[in-house]
């Protein structure tokens, strides 16, 4: 997790080596650490920060004669990137609960906030689990009534978990599946209350109104945003966006463990001076971990993994704690689909015989994957190996060279037997042309007469 940024910290530290340091020395090297940073997805805000603190620390520094100099500015570039975070201070969400919960205030509501295409549905299935297993009740509120699946897909989770979901008719105004479920959470003294909320771009204006509503309507007591790590600076965008519209109190951010960059988590903290407060590592429920600054920092200087912890800790998931796909993810800015799983789809190809019919006189989509063994329907899987089947000793790149002759009279290559068909298909045509042309000559000159 986060390559890219340890070595643009670690080749900063690495690249600065006089003794005494001038502003001239920092900025070559500096430059090199903004341009890593950059490709990093750390927004141009935090950069410009970030160097000017480390200019101020480091021009006319003395080093001693026993100091490391890659210590001493790696130690530098620490603190300061450890006091950008800390501006953003942290949220407990459990404590939060805890807390709200003994001063008997009413359900504790959180909302979920993000774009199409996050993995926000299963952030909330997520965090179900989380405070499930931390003793609390819980009902989920199936807000997005606008994208067709996603009450269903909120159930599925919701039933895996034993939780209950709160949800009305396609189309309904979703503030009032959101007060329905607070109602029922007062009523039977349920705990906490999470809303799952339609995806939306932050550019469409109409939606953003319609989450403002919902806040104003339920009045959450934590409003999270839940932002895709790949997707670098989009996501900082789209995190500035809807702090501006609804001034979320943390965010959390989904598929950290395939980001080899890092920057987001930087970059949505320093901009909005909101904490981000848990992390996707995976796709079981069990797989969320609470973000730590500190040891965040400890990751990017000491080449350490986030996750070492985590999976110290925990055990081979069972098959039935796996997610289903989110389909939601489907939808990036659009009704199209997109499952979840990308790297899976990655590898695949899909592949339309537009010769095939099956029985049912419906035309066949064949699904094929690398290395895959699946044949097309109605064909011999023996059949199919022969057809594939290549001598590798024959050139398709030089058709005019031919094979060499083997010991064996009555062998021959694939390219021969082709070779020798062609030329008897030819040498047919030839003969036919011939008597077509005898012919067309005895009935110009009336050498025949016709048949009575």
């Amino acid at each position: 997790m986060f390559d890219k940024l340890k070595r643009a910290f670690s080749n900063a530290a690495k690249s600065i080596s006089q003794r005494e340091l001038s502003e001239k020395d920092l900025d070559e090297s500096l430059f090199d650490l903004n341009v890593a940073l950059l490709e990093s997805d750390v927004s141009q805000e935090v950069i410009d920060d970030l160097s000017q603190q480390i200019k101020d620390n480091l021009v006319g520094m003395k080093l001693q004669k026993n100091e490391s100099t890659e210590q001493i500015i790696a130690s530098t570039l620490k603190d300061n990137f450890s006091k950008i975070l800390a501006k953003a201070g942290s949220v407990d969400l459990i404590s939060a609960i805890n807390k709200k919960k003994q001063s008997k205030g009413g359900p504790f509501k959180i909302v979920f906030l993000g774009i199409n295409g996050t993995g926000k549905t299963t952030t909330v299935a997520k965090v179900a689990n989380l405070l499930k297993k931390s003793g609390f009740s819980i009902v989920i509120a199936a807000a997005d009534t606008h994208r067709a699946g996603a009450i269903e897909q909120i159930s599925s989770h919701a039933e895996k978990l034993s939780i209950k979901v709160i949800s009305q008719r396609y189309g309904a105004d979703p503030s009032a599946v959101s007060r329905d479920a607070l109602e029922y959470a007062r009523k039977h003294y349920i705990d906490v209350v999470l809303i799952d909320t339609a995806g939306r771009m932050q550019t469409a204006k109409n939606l953003m109104d319609e989450i403002g509503k919902i806040v104003k309507v339920i009045k959450p007591d934590i409003k999270l945003f839940v932002g895709d790590s790949l997707s670098g600076n989009d996501t900082i965008n789209q995190a500035r966006e809807f702090f501006s519209y609804t001034e979320f109190d943390g965010a959390i951010l989904t598929k950290t463990d395939a980001d080899a960059k890092g920057g987001s988590a930087i970059s949505i903290s320093y901009i909005t001076s909101k904490p981000i407060i848990y992390l996707g590592v995976g796709q079981g429920y069990d797989d969320m971990i609470k973000f730590n600054r500190e040891r965040f920092v400890e990751t990017i200087f000491n080449n350490e993994s986030l996750l070492d912890s985590h999976r110290g800790t925990q055990t081979s998931l069972p098959q039935e704690n796996y997610v289903v796909p989110d389909i939601e993810d489907a939808n990036v800015g659009k009704d199209t689909v997109n499952p979840l799983q990308d790297d899976v789809l990655e590898e695949r190809s899909r592949v339309f015989d537009p010769d095939f019919v099956s029985e049912d006189g419906h035309d066949s989509e064949v699904l094929l994957t690398e290395n895959s063994t699946e044949v097309l329907p109605g064909l011999a899987k023996e059949s199919v190996n022969d057809e594939l089947k290549i001598d590798s000793s024959s050139s398709f790149n030089n058709p005019v060279e031919q094979p060499e002759s083997s010991s064996n009279e009555n062998s021959t290559t694939g390219i021969e037997k082709i070779s020798n068909t062609k030329e008897k298909v030819e040498e047919e045509e030839k003969v036919e042309e011939e008597k077509k042309e005898q012919g067309e000559k005895k009935s110009r000159f009336g050498w025949f007469k016709k048949k009575k």
